[in-house]
């Protein structure tokens, strides 16, 4: 039997904070000179660093978020829900006089597909990287979720030093988020970002091209076909999506990754962390919002945690 309690050690999660303002719609309708009449919209907290944070806290996870918010009355509710979900947010820095970033999520009320607008003020500052070392201290794993990028490239360079597990998300391919890729041990990147890397949609191109950035694990999530990826030993796996009819997808990537870093710091196999990514991320579709609910989570770990114990 492998060792399965939770880690008194915490997570460093590093990115986005957003106040989200979902509205469900049928987004085909919309067109240029057109007025449409719309249910109220849901006032959420959000952004993909938080979305991972709050799925990965709900799992039984210690968090420690590191991000700006602004000082207004939307920072104050992103302030208190990282409060009530018991994440830790001492290493989070304040833009003053500012307004809190946010987005708008519009959602197709048919496909669950979702056009996300975020909006940041002008000249709003990036994170400085700084990390009191008591938060290193009680730090065993990083999560980038690929923004906040200067910060993340100090913070993942300061990880590989102290030999931290480190895990990034990465959207947009440019000189710094490449740096980021090359940083981390392990990188989960979608479809997209594969086909970037490789200049192709073949399958062990794209897994070829995470490779050469000197990543010990990658993966490359490819929508509703699945997910593929390499492990520490170089075997390649590929784990089907599961079957579901998604009401809203939004943060879905998000509790991917989080679902993966939670298997993965249970002790489970690179493959197991996939399966338990793939219907955390599934599980997320079938539910408006950003995150799942606590009992929901916390069901899935006590059952994850059952697994690996007949193992």
């Amino acid at each position: 039997m492998r060792d399965i309690s939770l880690s008194e050690k915490t997570v460093l999660c590093v990115g986005i904070n957003n106040l989200d303002i979902v509205i469900r719609l049928d987004l085909q309708e919309i067109a240029p000179d057109r007025k449409l009449l719309l249910p109220a919209p849901r006032q959420l907290i959000g952004g993909q660093c938080v979305n991972a944070a709050t799925t990965m806290a709900r799992l039984g996870l210690r968090i420690s978020y590191v991000g700006m918010t602004g000082d207004d009355a939307n920072a104050g509710l992103v302030r208190a829900h990282l409060k009530s979900e018991g994440i830790d947010d001492t290493a989070c820095q304040t833009a003053t006089g500012m307004p809190n970033t946010s987005a708008f999520i519009l959602v197709d009320q048919t496909t669950g597909e979702r056009c996300i607008l975020v909006t940041v003020p002008e000249n709003y500052p990036a994170h400085s990287g700084e990390v009191a070392e008591s938060v290193w201290q009680d730090c065993s794993y990083a999560y980038f979720d690929g923004n906040e990028i200067d910060a993340a490239l100090v913070i993942a360079g300061e990880a590989r030093r102290r030999e931290i597990a480190s895990l990034a998300d990465v959207e947009v391919l440019n000189a710094k988020s490449l740096q980021l890729l090359k940083t981390v041990d392990t990188a989960i990147v979608p479809r997209a970002m594969g086909e970037e890397l490789a200049g192709t949609s073949k399958h062990t191109d794209m897994l070829d091209g995470l490779r050469k950035l000197g990543l010990r694990r990658g993966a490359i999530t490819l929508g509703p076909t699945g997910v593929i990826g390499f492990d520490q030993n170089q075997n390649e796996h590929f784990i089907p999506a599961e079957k579901i009819t998604a009401v809203d997808t939004t943060g879905a990537g998000d509790a991917f990754h989080a679902g993966f870093l939670f298997a993965d710091m249970k002790g489970a196999s690179f493959e197991e962390a996939l399966r338990f990514a793939s219907k955390t991320a599934a599980q997320k579709c079938l539910v408006p919002g950003p995150s799942l609910g606590r009992d929901v989570l916390q069901a899935m770990a006590t059952g994850f945690n059952a697994s690996l114990e007949e193992h």
